[in-house]
């Protein structure tokens, strides 16, 4: 198939830090007060992206407002996690797990009910501009909205196998849910990282057949876990379905030959109707 390049909507899907951004360090941080207790080697494992894919978007601007104003202070290393104080309303004592954003600790009212705080993800953000400054990319597009690539050509074997290997990590977080209400909210974030990354897959490959048949594909496996016990209630994997079926009807908006290709292939949800209402069956 003859490859059309169409330049107007291809997406850069991330952002380097602004001119003049590589000195925010100074002004994020009180970097004169950091204090390492000599653990040299221990280093944020995670990136401005896992943090951006894993909160929500209003969530993540506030953190980013935070280290921005340089409100996140004293940063000390302390065996497995990283301490500092964060001022906000008050200065609030944070904590945050070496291995994962959303793990720590805060004193402030919604760290107190073990939730994931705007604090603590200041923290995690101001660790990676001083620890990991060429993990500072974020992602410029919408993240729970369906993005088309754009390319109208075949996707390469490569291609084809990163897309099912991210696909298959963001459904890895759609799973069912038993325990305690105190977890539910951090199972929900899982459930918004899953389908962020699913999004995000999807969002990079070209418009083909084959690129059809991924993301029904996608429905089907998303479809079949909901239906051992996903706890979807405020609707975030329902609405990532929908949006894969938008990507569809983007896909043909750029080659209507592939219009009765979907059709014919596009299957009835079990979970829910998310194959119904879209433009390809107009």
């Amino acid at each position: 198939m003859k490859e059309i390049i169409l330049p107007a909507i291809v997406l850069k899907y991330y952002s380097t830090p602004k001119k003049g951004m590589d000195n925010m360090e100074p002004s994020g941080i009180n970097c004169a007060r950091c204090l390492d207790k000599n653990i040299p080697n221990l280093l944020p494992q995670f990136t401005l992206i896992d943090i951006q894919l894993g909160v929500g978007n209003q969530e993540f601007e506030k953190g980013m407002l935070l280290y921005k104003k340089g409100a996140v202070n004293n940063i000390e290393k302390d065996f497995s996690c990283f301490r500092a104080i964060v001022s906000g309303t008050h200065d609030y004592e944070v904590s945050v797990d070496v291995s994962s954003y959303d793990r720590g600790d805060c004193n402030c009212y919604i760290g107190q009910k073990d939730e994931l705080c705007k604090h603590m993800i200041a923290l995690a953000i101001a660790l990676v501009y001083k620890y990991k400054p060429d993990d500072t990319k974020t992602i410029d597009h919408p993240l729970d909205q369906a993005v088309c690539s754009g390319y109208v050509r075949d996707i390469t074997q490569e291609e084809l196998d990163v897309a099912k290997t991210e696909i298959k990590e963001g459904i890895a977080f759609v799973k069912s849910y038993s325990g305690p209400s105190s977890k539910w909210f951090q199972y929900q974030d899982s459930l918004t990282k899953g389908s962020r990354l699913i999004l995000l897959a999807i969002s990079k490959i070209p418009v083909c057949e084959v690129s059809v048949m991924l993301c029904i594909d996608t429905l089907k496996k998303v479809d079949k876990k909901i239906l051992k016990g996903v706890d979807d209630s405020d609707g975030t994997v329902g609405e990532m379905m929908c949006q894969i079926v938008e990507v569809l009807n983007l896909f043909v908006s750029f080659d209507k030959s592939l219009k009765g290709f979907i059709r014919k292939r596009l299957p009835k949800g079990e979970a829910f109707d998310w194959e119904t209402g879209f433009s390809i069956f107009n």
